[in-house]
């Protein structure tokens, strides 16, 4: 289905491609990882049990990442601990097993490919490296490098930071990620089963491609079941 597409729209000179949800599905990883956000929320930062669930979706919600919302709100949260409590224990060995279609698929495609990821970069390293496809992409392009970005073109620190950090849907994501990979937005495809990041996408003139529905979403000029 992907070719077919890649035979029917201006053929894309680059692809982003987001990671979590679209280059594979594990319901056992994503529960995981809820737990865990829930887990650190109690845990770590004192909220109670009942409210963790509520209050973690308040954030994604508000700020598109839950860790920035507790950073820009004064929670207290050190980057690093986070991605380290929220991804660090996962079993991805039984998780996320070798796909060599994927593989396969990824290697037909010969324009440069880029991962494009609201998740950490160790997170998406690992998760490539065990689905068997990292060498299929030029690069990552990860929330810890908007940080980064930010910090650098800022110079803030701590919640001022975060406040002033963006992420996936947010437009200055997507030209982040086109500067990083030198791509134009017209004749840039991204891929991701976010319909929120779909329409940001759309928003700033990529050609978008809607994974794990069949269903067109605002802003999708395509969609794919898998």
């Amino acid at each position: 289905e992907v070719l077919r597409i890649m035979g029917t729209v201006s053929r894309p000179r680059v692809l982003l491609v987001d990671l979590d949800g679209t280059l594979y599905r594990s319901s056992k990883l994503f529960q995981d990882v809820r737990d865990r956000i829930n887990d650190y929320i109690t845990g770590v930062l004192g909220v109670p049990a009942e409210e963790s669930n509520d209050v973690s979706g308040r954030l994604y919600r508000q700020y598109g990442l839950t860790v920035v919302g507790l950073m820009a709100e004064g929670y207290g949260v050190e980057l690093d601990g986070w991605h380290k409590a929220v991804h660090g224990t996962l079993d991805y060995a039984e998780l996320l097993p070798k796909n060599p279609p994927l593989k396969d698929l990824l290697d037909s495609l010969d324009m440069p490919k880029y991962i494009f990821t609201n998740a950490d970069r160790i997170h998406a390293e690992v998760c490539l490296d065990h689905i068997g496809i990292r060498d299929c992409f030029v690069d990552i392009i990860a929330f810890d490098d908007i940080v980064e970005h930010v910090k650098k073109e800022t110079g803030a620190t701590g919640p001022e930071l975060m406040k002033s950090v963006f992420c996936k849907p947010d437009a200055r994501a997507f030209e982040y990620a086109m500067k990083r990979a030198n791509a134009e937005a017209g004749s840039t495809m991204f891929l991701d089963d976010s319909t929120a990041n779909i329409k940001g996408a759309k928003e700033v003139g990529l050609q978008t491609v809607l994974v794990g529905s069949k269903d067109l979403c605002e802003g999708a000029d395509y969609s794919v079941e898998n």
